[in-house]
């Protein structure tokens, strides 16, 4: 069995002995973040930080201009906390490290884009945005998220790719400062409430022979 272990890249940057370290646990796989969605995350051996905040959903690369020059929908870079190629300097960390590594790919989890383009969201059946869960059905958001995932996906040197959050993001899915966690819905109520009213999920469901307006 080979066992992988979950980085990413400031975790490794700023930190030389970040590569062995991870080796040295037995692992023979850096499945490494190269697109992440907003985090707070804790590094409690960085001889530099002890917590890194990333504000929104980024590509943690320099995305590549040809592909994205003119398009409405195009991913977002990062800030401090992964700045320049900070995937490409901690693959490279990793790999010296004798780790193969693979890339991290989150997709359909964005909430800068939700709140920028409010269009690309879920709708629940009330009208509610979720501004955290582009819908996929959407032929616009769904073209951006392919084309996110063939970029993010082969950066230089990945032996492999972990592709995430493919699908819908419904009501469980945590958004900043969750307060949701305690209200139980049950099953059937969690499912209805993930259900997607978008304009596009709409037609869908029409070209199955169902009313939106009944559904709702």
């Amino acid at each position: 069995m080979k066992a992988s272990a979950f980085v990413y890249p400031w975790d490794v940057n700023g930190d030389p002995a970040a590569g062995e370290f991870i080796a040295g646990l037995g692992v023979r796989q850096a499945t490494l973040a190269s697109a992440y969605h907003s985090t707070r995350a804790l590094t409690p051996r960085h001889p530099r930080h002890r917590i890194v905040t990333a504000e929104h959903a980024a590509v943690l690369y320099p995305p590549q201009e040809a592909r994205w020059s003119g398009r409405r929908l195009r991913p977002y870079t990062a800030g401090e906390w992964a700045p320049g190629d900070a995937y490409g300097e901690a693959a490279e960390a990793l790999a010296a490290a004798g780790l193969e590594v693979h890339t991290w790919v989150v997709l359909a989890h964005n909430s800068r884009l939700g709140a920028e383009f409010p269009d690309t969201s879920v709708v629940n059946a009330y009208g509610d945005r979720y501004a955290w869960a582009p819908c996929i059905a959407q032929p616009e958001t769904r073209e951006y998220l392919v084309d996110l995932a063939v970029e993010a996906a082969v950066r230089p040197g990945a032996r492999g790719t972990e592709l995430e959050s493919l699908g819908w993001y419904g009501l469980p899915h945590l958004h900043a400062h969750d307060k949701t966690g305690g209200v139980a819905l049950g099953d059937a109520g969690t499912y209805l409430m993930s259900l997607c009213f978008c304009g596009t999920c709409r037609e869908g469901y029409g070209a199955q022979g169902l009313d939106a307006d009944e559904l709702a």
